[in-house]
């Protein structure tokens, strides 16, 4: 789904994938332009829309390889930094 400010709203319980093909958890909470991957035995963790480069329904492809996802990482939604969220 597209955003009104052009970006791209993750749907809940898509599969979350890498530039690079692996996969990280599903989308299970949206809030503003920050969505919450629920990871398999891991804690899960927040991520900015701003790192999606496509979504369908059923998959969300990040725009970033796996090596790069703990620099994308957000302490949640209410976070200072990173891109600007839509009142």
């Amino acid at each position: 789904m597209v955003m009104s400010d052009g970006g791209v709203m993750p749907t809940l319980g898509a599969r979350v994938v890498t530039s690079d093909g692996d996969e990280l958890g599903k989308v299970k909470e949206v809030v503003g332009t920050c969505f919450k991957l629920d990871v398999s035995m891991q804690p899960d963790y927040w991520l900015g829309n701003d790192v999606i480069a496509d979504a369908t329904s059923m998959e969300v492809r990040l725009s970033i390889p796996k090596d790069r996802v703990g620099d994308a990482k957000l302490d949640g939604p209410e976070h200072s930094g990173v891109h600007r969220h839509s009142a």
